[in-house]
């Protein structure tokens, strides 16, 4: 289940923060952050090596365009036909590129949710298999899971039960730590990359809170949902800071590094 942890200050240097873990199959092959796609090659993601697509991607502010992020989390709703069906992971680059998502086929994408971060503002575009809506984040903190956005008072779409288990403990743990943590400003290249220095107390989350990965809460997991379902595993952990005049700071882990508490952490080349 993968969860985004967002903080929005619009009086900031550094307006847009992202934490973002991404869960998938164990056996699942994927790229660490780098530049994969010549169709687009201002974009800097992790590239799944099945699909050939991402789960996130950055591009740096170059000229009239400006900084963006763009990270995706499968959804829960009516799924495409299978013969028609094409692959999510082009979504984030299609978005961070600037194209509108409208001028897709929706009906052959599965359920999803589309977090689009520039240096003002966080929307998080919504496909439920029949609607695509468009939702700004205030000014605050926010938790997105695979069910969208987590606010306790909003009605949240079906999901199977072990799905919801894991979604709830995570978010109960993580609502009230995301929201006590001090913000900080992290800017590309400070601290000559250091991404503990730089992200400072930040890292308590992106280390998960040193939960261990069979906890129910745990943002860095590993669980076995036996038979076709396999093992599923928090595969990576990237921390985004889109900040004003263009500039966006991008570290990242792989979960077991991430999660083990012994800070092997860095910041990946954007361009700046």
């Amino acid at each position: 289940m993968c969860t985004a942890l967002i903080s929005v200050d619009t009086d900031s240097r550094v307006p847009v923060l992202l934490l973002f873990a991404r869960d998938e199959m164990a056996d699942r092959a994927w790229l660490p952050p780098g530049r994969h796609w010549p169709r687009y090659p201002g974009l800097v993601g992790g590239m799944d090596l099945r699909e050939h697509g991402t789960w996130l991607t950055v591009r740096s502010g170059d000229g009239a365009a400006g900084p963006r992020a763009v990270c995706l989390l499968n959804g829960f709703g009516t799924f495409a036909s299978p013969e028609r069906r094409v692959t999510r992971g082009q979504l984030p680059l299609v978005a961070a590129s600037g194209a509108a998502l409208e001028s897709l086929d929706l009906t052959r994408y599965d359920p999803f949710h589309l977090l689009v971060a520039d240096e003002t503002s966080v929307s998080m575009l919504t496909w439920d298999g029949s609607t695509l809506t468009d939702r700004g984040l205030d000014p605050g903190t926010h938790l997105v899971s695979n069910r969208g956005l987590e606010v306790e008072d909003t009605h949240l779409p079906t999901a199977p039960d072990r799905a919801i288990t894991l979604i709830e403990a995570r978010i109960k743990h993580f609502r009230p730590l995301l929201q006590s943590t001090p913000r900080p400003e992290p800017e590309p290249g400070v601290g000559g990359g250091d991404t503990d220095q730089a992200w400072g107390e930040w890292m308590r989350l992106a280390n998960g809170d040193h939960l261990d990965t069979r906890d129910v809460r745990a943002l860095i997991g590993k669980h076995d949902w036996g038979g076709e379902h396999g093992v599923w595993m928090t595969s990576s952990v990237s921390l985004i800071a889109v900040a004003r005049g263009g500039r966006v700071r991008y570290d990242f882990s792989s979960a077991s590094e991430a999660g083990n508490g012994t800070g092997k952490w860095h910041e990946v080349d954007t361009g700046e």
